[in-house]
């Protein structure tokens, strides 16, 4: 309310010298024009300084905010803080449970492993024989081999359990690229490969390469 009532005050004395100016200034810089324009004159000249004079100087100063309405602003932080906190203490809370639940490395390597890379077939009774001839010591015969691999290329033999890059290159140089070429292979050629193979003997019986053969063999197309 006070503020409101020295802003009105400051009008009336804005105006009010206004209007003495106009006068005053309409006296003396045109004498003799007349009452009726005199007064003309004068209101013009007490309009416009009494407009500039209110806006210079009894504009309403914007009032402070009140005590009230400022405690919010101050609580907020409060329970931001308090928020983040409770927060916080819940991720700890939860973080062992979390912990708990995480499986171990092997089971999630097993996992992966045997979604990426289907199990072969279970073997025959002709690939057991097959194992318990080699087993037994027979010295075996040698498979026919290939100078070179077909016009479609060489079959990726790394998808054959055991078999590795360094493996691969090994039998390339044996002179075996394809799947149906291992699937063929008999006691005897299994025995002599089983021997023959440098740093990686009894490898084709121990994995059963021949029951892997026949699968992938068939899967290629080439069974």
């Amino acid at each position: 309310m006070t503020n409101g009532s020295d802003t009105s005050n400051c009008t009336f004395m804005c105006w009010l010298g206004a209007g003495l100016f106009g006068l005053v200034v309409s006296y003396f810089a045109w004498p003799g024009v007349g009452l009726f324009l005199m007064l003309v004159i004068a209101l013009g000249i007490a309009v416009l300084t009494g407009f500039v004079l209110t806006q210079l100087f009894c504009r309403a100063a914007p009032e402070a905010p009140s005590a009230a309405s400022a405690e919010p602003a101050k609580s907020e932080p409060v329970s931001r803080a308090a928020e983040s906190e409770a927060a916080a203490g819940a991720a700890l809370a939860a973080a062992p449970a979390a912990a708990a639940t995480v499986p171990e490395t092997d089971t999630v390597t097993e996992t992966v492993t045997d979604t990426v890379t289907p199990e072969p077939e279970v073997a025959s009774e002709d690939d057991v024989v097959v194992v318990e001839k080699v087993a037994a010591g027979d010295a075996g015969q040698k498979p026919a081999t290939l100078e070179a691999p077909r016009a479609g290329g060489a079959d990726d033999l790394k998808r054959i359990k055991g078999v590795g890059p360094k493996l691969e290159d090994l039998l390339h140089g044996m002179g075996y690229y394809h799947f149906d070429q291992i699937a063929q292979w008999g006691a005897a050629e299994v025995a002599w490969v089983d021997q023959n193979l440098k740093g990686f003997k009894g490898r084709v019986s121990r994995d059963n390469w021949v029951a892997q053969a026949k699968t992938l063999a068939a899967e290629t197309g080439n069974g």
